[in-house]
């Protein structure tokens, strides 16, 4: 292919497809100022082949005409221009397509166009996303059929009782055949084809959260069926209340769970509903995927609100670990950030699938946080409903004066205790509560003596690290005879705590229980390990785990809840000779 069909653009220019008025996909590319363009749709699809391949070739090959020359494309590309571009011409718009309409080869150029996207993508007359070629026509049919059933239920139930979405849930039961998937019946092939569109890797991309997520119109096409965010929305709320309350085939109990939750749950009117700074955007998106790896930074640089342009400009020539640690001098920079960016590093378990399946190609320094894919527990939630610091186990030292070298963070710091005792890692689903329960102490009424609670009240502070991350509040310990009681013995209010709770209590999945050699209990990574040291940092608001190595560096293991040390105590008391802070160098 000849890429002399890509004139050089100006900062403020993009292309746009123009589609001739024949039935082949045959275009012109136009440029245009971004800021002055014509109605256009935006494609928003997932690059490589084709989901459901129904036979083709492994080696066939897919071209458009374009600019008079034939142009290749990919084979998911090429199936969503077939069944699109008729759709693009009755509306009489143009189309931008980032595999065309940007010069993949120009790496400057890309880094350019990327600055434009949200822009692209918000101002479009509307936005296309592509799911792919129904594996079944009949079911996908169905599946579009009962989305809209089920946004009548709800828009006429929402209308009877006011706007009481528990009222409206009350009233949706297996009884109404009409949405409610009995074996061999049309609704639940319907359900069926719910579950194929909804299990698409579509849904898993970075970039679709700044792509279908805005202010334009979506069309989510899956062959000539379609739907919006609004039948998204009812779909995914009702695979929900049928899943949560049992009455569900076994085949369907997941279909709202997951990366469509996420993305109906992601923005509501271009307002991200789960925070909108760098550090909030990269941990709710962290699960998902992208063909570049730095697109798990850069495909979410838009919407953060506490970064400006300049702050971490994006540069496909760049490496990948530089990449990474953009993201670090950007944290470290921020006044009230402390040492949060250092909860978002994870390492992999020996025993772990993901270290089998994937590999660690990149040899990050252990204080890097690796970006391309979630295999540890999440951040701790270090901040309050009102934006100041939950924990402040630095005391009044909330200065980090750290400094980057090559592939150390110097930072200050000194040790307090050290890993005695450790438990098994908490992997189960967060609703089996059996295996936190088994790290309960033996002797729940003596005293635990850093606080003077007994062993049974640090035991169930520390498994919610004393917070619940739905309030982003302080003062909480989990009610196990709550979690393991009977649904139906509860009143609604109770059911809504247990909800509540079971949300909160994912704090300690992926973790660990520990006994320091001072008799601290706290929730630390599943990667330490007896004789790992308890650190308190400078500017710091957790508790860190770090490894000595022979080099008198450490290695990074993660943050960790100590409890009775969280709030500077460890400052405050008069038996004991603290250590003074000392320079601390992790690689």
């Amino acid at each position: 292919m000849d890429r002399s069909i890509y004139e050089p653009l100006a900062s403020d220019e993009i292309r746009l497809l123009r589609f001739a008025p024949v039935d082949d996909l045959v275009a012109d590319l136009e440029r245009t100022v971004l800021h002055d363009a014509p109605p256009y749709i935006a494609l928003s699809y997932t690059w490589g082949r084709a989901p459901y391949r129904k036979g083709r070739s492994l080696s066939a090959k897919y071209s458009i005409t374009l600019n008079s020359q034939l142009f290749e494309v990919q084979e998911n590309l090429h199936d969503a221009l077939t069944y699109l571009v008729p759709e693009v011409r009755k509306k009489a718009c143009l189309l931008w397509v980032d595999a065309i309409c940007i010069n993949q080869s120009d790496v400057q150029e890309r880094n350019t166009q990327i600055l434009h996207m949200r822009y692209i993508y918000e101002h479009a007359t509307m936005v296309f996303g592509w799911l792919g070629v129904p594996f079944s026509d009949e079911e996908t049919s169905l599946a579009t059929s009962i989305m809209r059933k089920f946004n009548i239920v709800l828009r006429d139930g929402l209308s009877k009782h006011n706007g009481n979405m528990n009222a409206v849930a009350a009233q949706i039961s297996p009884s109404n055949k009409d949405i409610y998937p009995e074996p061999g019946t049309d609704c639940y092939k319907g359900w069926l084809g719910i579950r194929e569109m909804f299990n698409q890797r579509y849904w898993k991309r970075a970039w679709i959260y700044q792509e279908a997520t805005g202010t334009a119109p979506t069309r989510f096409c899956c062959g000539n069926e379609h739907f919006d965010m609004v039948l998204l929305n009812a779909s995914v709320y009702m695979g929900h209340h049928f899943s949560e309350s049992g009455d569900i085939d076994f085949h369907f109990r997941d279909v709202a769970r997951g990366p469509t939750f996420a993305m109906s749950a992601f923005r509501d009117n271009g307002v991200c509903k789960y925070g909108d700074t760098l550090l909030e955007l990269l941990e709710f998106l962290r699960t998902t995927e992208s063909s570049d790896p730095r697109d798990k930074v850069y495909a979410f640089l838009g919407f953060a609100s506490d970064l400006s342009p300049s702050d971490i400009v994006p540069d496909y020539s760049r490496p990948l670990e530089e990449v990474y640690k953009d993201v670090v001098r950007f944290s470290l920079s921020r006044a009230d950030s402390g040492l949060e960016i250092l909860g978002h590093v994870t390492h992999r378990l020996a025993d772990s699938k993901q270290e089998i399946t994937h590999g660690n190609p990149f040899d990050f320094p252990s204080w890097v946080p690796d970006f391309r894919e979630y295999i540890g527990p999440n951040p701790f939630c270090t901040k309050v409903l009102d934006g100041s610091w939950a924990y402040h186990a630095c005391g009044s030292y909330t200065n980090h004066d750290a400094q980057i070298d090559g592939s150390k963070l110097i930072l200050m710091g000194m040790e307090i205790d050290q890993i005695a005792t450790i438990s098994s890692t908490w992997k189960t689903n967060v609703f089996s509560t059996a295996e936190v329960e088994s790290w309960a102490p033996t002797t729940p009424d003596s005293i635990y003596h850093p606080t003077g609670q007994t062993m049974d009240e640090a035991f169930r502070i520390t498994v919610l690290a004393d917070m619940n991350v739905l309030t982003k509040s302080r003062g909480h310990m989990v009610d196990f005879e709550l979690l393991n009681a009977r649904g139906d013995e509860l009143t609604a209010d109770q059911s809504d705590r247990r909800n509540k709770m079971n949300v909160a209590l994912k704090t300690a999945g992926v973790r660990r229980l520990c006994w320091t050699k001072e008799g601290r209990v706290g929730l630390v990574p599943p990667t330490a390990r007896v004789g790992d040291l308890l650190y308190v940092l400078s500017g710091g608001q957790m508790i860190y785990i770090l490894r000595g190595k022979d080099s008198g560096t450490f290695k990074f293991v993660g943050e960790a809840y100590i409890h009775g040390i969280m709030d500077g105590e460890i400052f405050k008391r008069s038996d004991v000779q603290l250590p003074q802070f000392e320079k601390v160098v992790l690689d």
